[in-house]
This record gives C-alpha cells, structure tokens and sequence, in this order.
C-alpha cells in the first residue's frame, strides 16, 4: 500500500532524529583542514588555516597514519555527517508534507464529480472487499519445510526465499491481493493429475489469475527440470508463460535483482485492476 512509503519516511525520520541526538558536539572549532604534502616518497601532513587577509599558517601533524592526522579526520568526518543527518531531516520532512499517495481511492477523490460517480458506478470498494475476502479465506497451503534460512517480508510473514520477499513486499505496496504458498491441482487430458503450489496466487478485478513463482537454485539440474514440469502442468490450467504466469530468477550466484521484479509488478498491476 502507499501508506508504506509514508511509514518508510516516518521510521527513516525518527532514526535519523536518534543519530543526531547521539552525535557528539562539533570538534572542529578552532581545527584547520587537512593538507597532505609529498617530499620525495613520502607524504606529510599538516593542519592549515587560511583566513582572509591573512597568511595561511600550517601545523605539522606526522604521516598520515599518525593519531593527529585520524582525529582531525574523524572530526571533520563526523561533522559533515551530522550536516548531512540535518539536510536529510528537513527533505524529509518536506517530502512527506508534498507526498501524493496514488492508490485508487485517493485518486479518485481528487477527481471531478462525475469521474467519482463512474468510479462509484463500477462498485470498486465491492469488488475490492470480495477479493480481500478470497485472500483471507482458508486455504490448503503449501505443507513442504520451510528452508534453514529465515527470510521474513515486511509485515513478519515468513516466506522461502529473499526473491519471494522481494515480490511479496512489491504486492502489498500496490494493494495487489494474493494468496502464498496455495495449493492447485491440474489435470491433463488424460485426466492424470498433479498438486502443485505457486509462490502466489492473484485473483484479478476481471476475474482471470494470475500465478508467479521465484526460482532460486536453477543452477541445480534437478530444479531446473522440475521447473520445467511445472510449466508443463501451469499451461494445461491455461497459465501461459509471460502471459498470465511469471517467474524470476536468481543468477548464477544467487543474486536477485529486484529491479526486474519492480519491472513485472508495475505490469502485474494494471492487470489486477484492469487498467
């Protein structure tokens, strides 16, 4: 939902709040800036003063590596990183004062009378609530262990990878509902049959689904192949690949690139809502 990101400034703006109480006071009153000089194969440093109008006056303080030259960094270093706490307390807070949410209702109310009768009209709370009613219904679940890694999304749901979060946190953020981990059954024309459980199942506003699963280990043959049975038994449910069923990958070193999942989200949602 889009209350996410304004809860995302508000939690930011309070950590950087602590940050600056803890911050000790400026040390740098009365602290010349650091200039570093090479002599032949060796670098000295010195602290320098240069007001104006003045000559500018320089201090030894040793080799670089010396104590005086790390506390005139570490003061330096501390300051501008309380400056820098500071502007990003004030842009935040003129963020979340200009922040425009774009979720449906609060589109629809800045629009004219006659868009919100038709919105209205098209009984979206209504439908919205019956879909929000299928997600939390009971369900079969997914009954397989969950891995030794603990991957958790953002409301505390415990999911079986960290792609998984990725997708599950996106969903949420846009007001797309879904189910986790449910279980299917699929029937060829043979009338043989397979259970299989997709990371997520999305009812969509028109009434059609959508499945999407996230693939971690496709470096292993044997998940490979299985996946590849799986797109087998997802297409005689008529779930066609880059269709209405999407998947994601991890890359061969395990990496995940939620970019490429922001990427299928924004078009997932206009599915979902039918735009």
């Amino acid at each position: 939902m889009t209350d996410s990101f304004t809860e995302a400034i508000k939690t930011e703006q309070k950590r950087i709040l602590r940050l600056i109480e803890l911050s000790p006071p400026s040390e740098l009153q009365g602290r010349g800036h650091l200039h570093l000089q090479r002599r032949g194969s060796r670098t000295y440093a010195y602290e320098r003063w240069q007001q104006k109008g003045k000559r500018e006056r320089n201090v030894y303080l040793g080799l670089p590596d010396s104590a005086p030259v790390q506390a005139l960094f570490g003061a330096r270093f501390r300051a501008q990183r309380l400056e820098r706490l500071r502007h990003d307390q004030k842009l935040l807070a003129r963020l979340q004062d200009q922040y425009l949410p774009y979720d449906f209702d609060s589109v629809v109310s800045s629009m004219s009378r006659d868009y919100r009768q038709v919105a209205r009209n098209n009984n979206f709370d209504r439908r919205y609530a019956e879909l929000l009613a299928w997600t939390q219904a009971p369900y079969e679940r997914n009954t397989y262990p969950f891995p030794a890694s603990e991957n958790y999304a953002k409301d505390g749901t415990r999911l079986r990878s960290k792609g998984e979060c990725i997708w599950y946190n996106l969903l949420q953020e846009r007001g797309i509902l879904f189910r986790c981990d449910c279980k299917m059954v699929f029937r060829d024309k043979d009338g043989n049959e397979k259970i299989l459980c997709p990371d997520f199942l999305i009812q969509c506003f028109d009434g059609t689904f959508i499945i999407i699963e996230h693939l971690g280990r496709l470096g292993d043959l044997a998940y490979a192949i299985d996946f590849g049975e799986r797109c087998h038994w997802y297409l005689q449910g008529d779930f066609v690949l880059g269709r209405n069923y999407f998947a994601t990958s991890d890359d061969q070193n395990f990496g995940t690139d939620s970019r490429m999942i922001r990427r299928l989200v924004d078009r997932i949602e206009g599915m979902f809502y039918g735009f």
